[in-house]
């Protein structure tokens, strides 16, 4: 008896944000990885997150504190603080 192993390709997590009219992108294997990567500007302004997943597509829109907490330069808690505001808004890529 022969067993088939199915592989199964593991998705990964696009990201592109609209900050100051410039789109920046990454990718990535969880939300956190992909958003780190972005490298982004220090500016504490309005931006537009787009995530995919395969078919699976979200845009929020982002707070100016939001934006500066995780891509800002300032402390290590802020940054713990805006991330996990945003894994709760994309929990469901995870």
């Amino acid at each position: 008896m022969t067993t088939k192993t199915k592989t199964q390709k593991k998705l990964l997590i696009k990201a592109t944000i609209k900050i100051l009219g410039r789109y920046y992108s990454a990718e990535g294997k969880t939300v956190e990885e992909t958003l780190l990567k972005l490298q982004l500007p220090v500016a504490k302004t309005v931006a537009v997150l787009t995530l995919q997943k395969g078919e699976l597509e979200r845009i929020k829109i982002l707070s100016p504190s939001i934006v500066s907490g995780v891509w800002g330069k300032r402390g290590k808690t802020p940054q713990i603080i805006a991330m996990k505001h945003l894994n709760l808004l994309f929990g469901d890529f995870n």
